[in-house]
């Protein structure tokens, strides 16, 4: 119980100005390829070497635009 506690608190907040893969993985409930596909093509902070791997940061703005883009009924 106080393991899930100590996590809430370290959640980042819904008004970030930047969310990382893992964050939208957890935000959108889907594994981190799918993130990765889903932000391909989008405007994106990466700090990698170009073809080299790391950490990328997707803004607010991208994160909605992509979730309206998402927004439909599975079926």
């Amino acid at each position: 119980m106080r393991a899930t506690v100590e996590s809430e608190s370290q959640a980042p907040p819904k008004d970030a100005t930047y969310f990382s893969v893992p964050e939208l993985a957890e935000r959108w409930r889907c594994s981190r390829g799918t993130v990765y596909n889903a932000i391909r093509g989008e405007r994106v902070l990466d700090f990698a070497a170009p073809g080299r791997r790391g950490k990328k940061l997707v803004p607010a703005d991208v994160v909605r635009r992509i979730e309206q883009r998402m927004m439909k009924v599975f079926r």
